[in-house]
């Protein structure tokens, strides 16, 4: 039994080419036209492949196959999101949805009489430019939404109400798969086809500001300056060489930026920015922002914690079943963390589950030229469907 690849990869690139520019990427944005386009698309897929569909709420589409046989009524969940980022490739989220597709396809040609239903979820907004972060998959798992989600939601029509008729039974899921690009470079570097990922960094992000005195950039002489921007500097190259003597894991990164008065004649009195952390857990994370404080608060630095998103672990009954498929496949595989968010995140709130990755040319995603191999794409689907086998068959049970 073998999936069939270039069904799948026909799948991917006319899921792809909905809100496609050449040259520019795909902008297939959550509630946008070309969203519902690429939506109906991969409804028509799952209708295909004998599941029974439906779209929730706040716009998640779910298609469901029935057990064929046995008592095992929790339901073996797989899935991933399919809307994208502006100008955005076209396997980013999509790989794991469609492939999802492609396995029940091939269990049903095959003959497979699944014990366990099988329910496949193509989330809706993970990637956040409209309403927020993994908000699908959030309404799905009934997380916490965070503020700003709720004030964006009105813009579209929808209540905290429609949210909560979204939220599923933990008591109907047995475990859930999400299998996803990689989106960096080290299975690559590695030379590894299969990564088994053990867990997903925690987040931690501050707003710094820090303070000095605005004066004229001209009459005033450097020894009597209290330059914000310059502090800045110094206090930013701090932080990075803190975060590599931390962890070999953790990474840092100040993207953004606004200086006070902001005038090319007059030195800067004010910087504000964002520190954004990431890592295994969230304590070394602590320690990092805590001797930044101490060295610079009496120099005019200023912090304010304002996200706290703790890290998620993978279920490790399910990489041991991964890493063993693949290792039986002949895959070479590595264990690893995932740097970027997944909706597998959420999930983990309602079940057990684990993310299946695989290579990402030049580690880049989030671009017009995203790319991951077909044979490594057939790789990562073998390894999914030999797992919902042997899932189905017993491998895996939930603890309560």
């Amino acid at each position: 039994m073998r999936i069939q690849i270039d069904r799948l990869m026909a799948d991917l690139k006319e899921l792809g080419s909905i809100g496609f520019i050449p040259g520019q990427g795909a902008s297939r944005m959550a509630y946008s036209p070309d969203f519902v386009r690429g939506r109906d698309f991969v409804r028509k897929r799952m209708e295909e492949a004998g599941l029974s569909v439906q779209i929730d709420a706040v716009g998640n589409l779910t298609g469901l196959l029935p057990q064929a046989q046995g008592t095992g009524e929790k339901r073996i969940a797989m899935g991933s999101h399919i809307d994208t980022v502006p100008m955005g490739g076209i396997y980013d989220g999509a790989l794991g949805v469609l492939s999802a597709i492609e396995v029940v396809r091939t269990l049903r040609e095959a003959g497979w009489k699944n014990r366990h239903p099988i329910e496949i979820i193509a989330f809706n907004e993970e990637e956040g430019n409209v309403i927020g972060g993994t908000f699908g998959s959030k309404a799905f798992a009934g997380a916490p939404l965070e503020t700003p989600m709720l004030q964006k939601m009105k813009a579209f029509q929808l209540t905290e109400e429609d949210v909560r008729r979204c939220k599923r039974k933990q008591d109907d899921y047995l475990l859930y798969l999400e299998y996803h690009i990689e989106q960096g470079g080290i299975l690559e570097a590695k030379e590894k086809t299969i990564g088994i990922v053990e867990g997903i960094f925690g987040i931690l992000r501050y707003k710094a500001t820090v303070s000095g005195k605005a004066n004229h950039a001209g009459s005033t002489p450097m020894e009597l300056r209290d330059d914000a921007m310059e502090k800045t500097a110094r206090i930013i190259t701090d932080l990075m060489d803190t975060v590599r003597a931390e962890t070999e894991s953790m990474v840092c990164t100040v993207g953004t930026m606004t200086v006070k008065p902001g005038a090319v004649n007059v030195i800067p009195g004010e910087t504000q920015f964002i520190i954004e952390l990431r890592d295994k857990t969230m304590t070394p994370m602590y320690s990092v922002m805590e001797k930044l404080k101490k060295r610079w608060e009496d120099q005019g630095l200023h912090l304010e914690e304002y996200i706290t998103q703790p890290e998620t672990l993978c279920d490790k009954k399910l990489c041991l079943i991964a890493e063993n498929t693949a290792k039986e496949l002949g895959y070479p595989s590595m264990r690893m963390y995932s740097g970027a968010g997944h909706d597998l995140i959420n999930t983990s709130f309602l079940m057990p589950g684990m993310l299946l990755f695989i290579p990402s040319r030049g580690g880049i995603s989030h671009r017009y030229d995203e790319y991951s191999a077909p044979e490594h794409i057939e790789a990562g689907a073998e390894v999914l469907l030999e797992m919902v086998q042997r899932i189905d068959e017993g491998a895996f049970e939930r603890e309560n």
